[in-house]
């Protein structure tokens, strides 16, 4: 599972999210899954980079060149529950 890319998206409450794409379909439903489950180092070093990301989740670019992602967003841990 590779990651191809990414980009900041900004909801509507203002929250930041980071988006990571993948190559189709099946590899953002895997990156997803794992980000849910398994990524909890990769979060830490997110929110110590970037403290303003506060959800992460994986797209991809459909056959359109149309990115589109999980709309469940997974949280990171707040950068002061790591202390």
């Amino acid at each position: 599972m590779k990651v191809k890319g990414a980009f900041i998206y900004t909801l509507k409450t203002g929250e930041n999210a980071l988006i990571l794409l993948a190559d189709n379909k099946i590899e953002q439903d895997k990156l997803y899954q794992h980000l849910a489950v398994d990524a909890y180092q990769f979060k830490k070093e997110i929110v110590a980079e970037e403290p303003r990301i506060v959800l992460i989740s994986a797209g991809y670019k459909n056959e359109n060149n149309e990115i589109t992602w999980n709309r469940e967003y997974i949280p990171v841990p707040k950068w002061y529950d790591l202390n």
